[in-house]
């Protein structure tokens, strides 16, 4: 097995974290890693990067739990800083109107920013309503609030990713 760069090691959590979500066989999971970084890992490497997810995750939760208005300012702060970008966008398309293309591209681009919008404030709702401060009374509620957590953290860092790998691209 050949070393992975940093970027690829990144890649390859990615991958695990995506595909074990959905319940994708481990087989399944080191194909898609082959596929994705030509390389190959193990299944014990596998069942080491789970761990290393599963440990990071509750890393983070924990930390959640600790600074959970924090956690929920900062989330505020990604809603500002997307209305503050659908607000350059709308003066762009002000500013140009005698250029078409530029227009097209501000409204495509305002266009994304609207489904993140949305899709934030679907997922906002969820991090208020599941106040960490509440004390769940079995393992299995504490596992529930982890599962419903980390579900949202990844449909999240998803989207984040998404749109990262759309500026990348575009720049």
């Amino acid at each position: 097995m050949r070393k992975f760069t940093h970027e690829e090691r990144s890649l390859v959590k990615s991958i695990v974290a995506s595909l074990s979500i959905k319940r994708i066989p481990e087989s399944e999971i080191l194909k898609e890693i082959e596929r994705q970084t030509n390389k190959t890992i193990t299944t014990r490497f596998l069942y080491y990067i789970k761990e290393q997810i599963r440990k990071e995750s509750s890393k983070w939760y924990c930390q959640l739990r600790q600074g959970e208005y924090e956690y929920i300012h900062e989330f505020k702060e990604r809603i500002n800083e997307i209305v503050d970008l659908q607000r350059r966008h709308y003066n762009i398309i002000e500013d140009n109107q005698n250029n078409p293309s530029i227009q097209q591209a501000s409204l495509a681009e305002l266009h994304r920013l609207n489904i993140t919008l949305s899709n934030y404030f679907d997922v906002a709702p969820s991090i208020g309503n599941a106040t960490i401060s509440d004390t769940p009374k079995s393992i299995s509620e504490k596992r529930d609030i982890i599962n419903v957590v980390l579900t949202i953290l990844w449909a999240f860092l998803s989207k984040m990713e998404k749109n990262t790998q759309y500026l990348i691209m575009r720049n």
